[in-house]
This record gives structure tokens, sequence and C-alpha cells, in this order.
């Protein structure tokens, strides 16, 4: 699970997995020098059981991670850039600063229990990979042992196929039934919520700071609003155009994206643009526009195939709120 510490981004969860591997071909291979022929009463079970032991390793460890291992680490994001803004490494992923902006301005226990609502069907599924994987050794431990005869592995074969269908069918269930519930459930964290029946005046939007306050009043958008750090926050979410705007009152000033690269105009506070110079050219960037006013910051984007792309709005509006009260 990338970004966590756990599995390939372990350094031991690698040399157990790479190290087994060798572990088992050796075993086998010294087997095979051994007794060419295969008739020592004990080689083919130890081959068997470097396997048998190699997998409840890989079984037993995901178990620990996902019973007892937590994903969020907020003490990770509070450091480098200041008390509301996380450090720009959460930019990485979309994933990280969500869990980072969650940290700094949201709702950590709401993060909690939303991990923990996520977590419960898939350990269910997990489970049953886990009866599926044993089943398969086990039937291989019962024929290698001839408990299982030819005669009746056809049994054994017919129960294998039963297991793989239901647990197919579990998963379907289970992954609706996640999706279901996730629904737009990763806003609560942020400190937003997804406004049922907004009514949205698009055409007042991206004239926020010299038209005054946000004129909401016809439909065809989603619209989540809430508060972080003690501002009113909206977003509204309109086709491809997003627009993410974050309430204060500020001197007027523009930012403009040439490409990727933040560029401040020559009204921004000096603020401003000492904390747009951090910032290096990239495609999160792009297709976007902030004006600030009186009446707060307005960011406007259209992200085209990438979606969600607002977080780095509000991301980007926190920081530039910062500075400007450090300022």
């Amino acid at each position: 699970m990338p970004g966590t510490g756990a599995g390939w981004d372990s350094i031991l969860y690698r040399a157990y997995i790479i190290g087994g591997i060798f572990v088992i071909v050796a075993i086998a291979l010294l087997v095979g020098l051994l007794d060419p022929a295969g008739e020592g009463p004990f080689w083919i079970p130890l081959v068997f059981g470097s396997v048998t032991v190699y997998m409840a390793g890989i079984l037993g460890y995901w178990w620990v991670k996902l019973l007892f291992t937590g994903y969020t680490e907020p003490e990770r994001w509070v450091e480098e850039e200041g008390d509301d803004t996380p450090a720009v490494k959460a930019l990485r992923s979309w994933s990280k600063l969500s869990e980072a902006m969650t940290v700094l301005g949201g709702d950590v226990e709401e993060l909690e229990k939303l991990e923990k609502a996520a977590r419960r069907p898939v350990l269910e599924w997990y489970g049953w990979t886990n009866v599926l994987t044993f089943y398969c050794l086990g039937g291989a431990w019962l024929i290698v042992l001839d408990i299982i005869t030819p005669q009746t592995q056809r049994y054994f074969v017919m129960g294998l196929i039963g297991l793989i269908i239901f647990i197919m069918v579990r998963t379907y269930f289970l992954l609706g039934a996640s999706i279901g519930a996730g629904e737009y459930a990763y806003l609560r964290p942020l400190g937003l919520a997804l406004v049922e029946h907004p009514t949205l005046d698009l055409k007042r939007i991206p004239m926020m700071v010299v038209q005054g306050p946000w004129g909401l009043v016809s439909g065809g958008a989603s619209l989540l609003a809430g508060f972080r750090h003690g501002r009113s926050v909206q977003v509204v979410v309109e086709g491809p155009r997003n627009y993410t705007m974050v309430d204060a009152h500020l001197p007027p000033f523009t930012v403009e994206s040439r490409e990727g690269k933040l560029v401040p105009g020559e009204d921004a506070p000096q603020a401003v643009k000492e904390s747009l110079r951090e910032l290096r050219k990239a495609k999160r960037w792009v297709d976007m526009e902030l004006q600030a006013g009186p009446e707060g910051i307005v960011v406007e984007r259209t992200p085209g195939r990438r979606q969600n792309m607002w977080l780095y709005d509000l991301w980007l509006a926190e920081r530039l709120l910062e500075a400007l009260e450090e300022g």
C-alpha cells in the first residue's frame, strides 16, 4: 500500500517476499538433486511445507497491518510551513493532500471513522481470500499425503469452483456497499459537505471579487460547502469547470498560470509573491486563474480530464491567506 510504510514500501517486507522465493526455489532444487526419482517420503512435504509457511507469513503480515496499523499519521504533516497549510510535499498525490488538509484545518476524528468504515469490507474480502488460499493449500497437502484419491479429486475441484464463485459474488456486493457508503464521505474529514439542492448563478462566480457577495440563484452545478480555519469555503463543480472560493477580506490581486507556472500580478502583495516563488512549475497548476479581493479568494479552473483538482486550488488559497496573515 503506497505511502503507508506497509507492503512494498517496507524494506523488511520486500526482503521477505524476495528472500522467501529464493529459499523455496533453493529447497526445490536441492530436493531435485538429492532425490531425482522423487522416492523420498519427506522431500515433497518439505517443499510444500516451505510454501505453506511462506504464504502464511504473507497473510499474517497483512492481517496485522489491517487490524492494528492505522494509515493516518497526523504528526508528519504538522511541520515546515505553518499551522494552517500542509507542506509542499503533500502535493505529491491527491490522497496525501487530502489527509494533510484534514489534519490541518479539517476533522481527524472523522477521517479515522471513515477509515474504519472503509476497512470493514476490506477485512471481509481479505478473510475470504485467506479461505481460498488455505483451501488450495489444504487440498494440495491432502493430495501429497494421498488422503485425496484421484477418484475423489473431482469433489475438491467442485468445491474450489463453488468457493471462487461465492467470493466473486460477495466481492461484487462488498464493492457496492463500500462505494455507496463512501460517496462524498471524503468531504467530511476536510470540513466540507455536499449541498444537495444548490442554486448557483455561475455567471457571477468569476467576478465574485468585484461584484460583492456570492449570488447563488440558479441551478445546474454541484456545490460543496463548509468551514476551514474559521473561514467559509465553497467549491462549485460545473461540468469541466471548477470554482473554489474562500471567504476573507483582502486587497485586490490576481495570480495566473503560465503553462503550469504560477505568476502573481503586479498588484499582488509581497507575501504572496514570496509564497508563490517557492512553488515550482507543475501540471497541477495548468488551466487555472486566481482572483482576490474584499470578498475573499476565488480560483477558477478548467481541469480537463483530471478530476477533483479543486483540492489543490483550496490548498493554494489557504497557503496564500496564511502568508498574508503572517506577513
